[in-house]
């Protein structure tokens, strides 16, 4: 079963991230590089409209042909790409913009460089700011989102995930590199759409049918009209009562 979802969400033809932002944001204006290490394509970063409404987005490229997936290093961001998109999103605070994640990436980048250059580091700082955010931001998850790579870009007040999209705090693989069995590793940890969201981590799955765009703006623009009814200073708390709801169902078993 997982094992199909897997070939469906990284299949050539899978919808990207940037193909979402050039059908439901309407004057993009792309901003690059982190003002330290350069720009990381890995991850799109910039503004425009979602409807009338002033957006800011940060979103995660995997790329479909073997140049693309080279020049995206498979969608995995490296810590130039964190900053970058810390940089937006500290600008989106300012101007009262709400930020919208499209999320597909099976980690961050985990290449010394990488890590040399303070990954972690720049994760823990991106992971923090969205928390503590006072405009709105959700978080859609495209294809697959896996680790602390996906999860910069998820603390948000609204976690969306189409039909067929994962989201965990490992890749499969590497779960069932763990778990000696040949169960499907989602009996052990919850990553589907539907498993996520009857614990309340994913707060709507949006259907993939031929009216698939239709429903990623009609969703997206659902949530932040409701997200812009709560005062700026309460945001960061609707965050975190959103996890805290999580943590004591799941302590509880229920």
């Amino acid at each position: 079963m997982l094992e199909k979802q897997l070939q469906l969400i990284r299949s050539n033809n899978r919808i990207a991230s940037t193909e979402i932002i050039s059908q439901i944001i309407t004057d993009f204006t792309e901003i690059h590089g982190d003002r330290v290490l350069g720009d990381d394509p890995a991850i799109t970063t910039g503004i425009g409209f979602l409807s009338d409404i002033p957006v800011t987005i940060l979103a995660v490229n995997r790329g479909k042909t073997m140049i693309e997936h080279q020049r995206f290093n498979g969608g995995q961001v490296r810590v130039s790409g964190y900053r970058k998109a810390l940089r937006v999103v500290e600008a989106a605070e300012k101007f009262n913009r709400p930020v919208i994640s499209l999320i597909d990436m099976p980690g961050a980048d985990a290449s010394v460089d990488s890590e040399n250059h303070g990954q972690s580091q720049a994760i823990a700082d991106l992971i923090d700011k969205m928390g503590a955010l006072t405009v709105p931001n959700l978080a859609l998850f495209v294809g697959e989102g896996h680790s602390g790579g996906a999860l910069a870009l998820s603390n948000a007040n609204r976690i969306l995930m189409l039909e067929a999209a994962l989201f965990s705090v490992a890749s499969p693989e590497a779960v069932a590199a763990i778990i000696t069995t040949n169960d499907d590793v989602s009996e052990y940890l919850p990553m589907t759409s539907s498993q996520l969201e009857k614990i309340g981590i994913n707060d709507e799955t949006i259907l993939e049918n031929d009216r698939l765009i239709v429903n990623i703006k009609q969703a997206l623009l659902k949530h932040i009209q409701e997200l812009k009814l709560i005062p700026r200073d309460s945001l960061p708390m609707d965050r975190s009562d959103k996890f805290n709801r999580i943590l004591a169902t799941w302590n509880t078993g229920e």
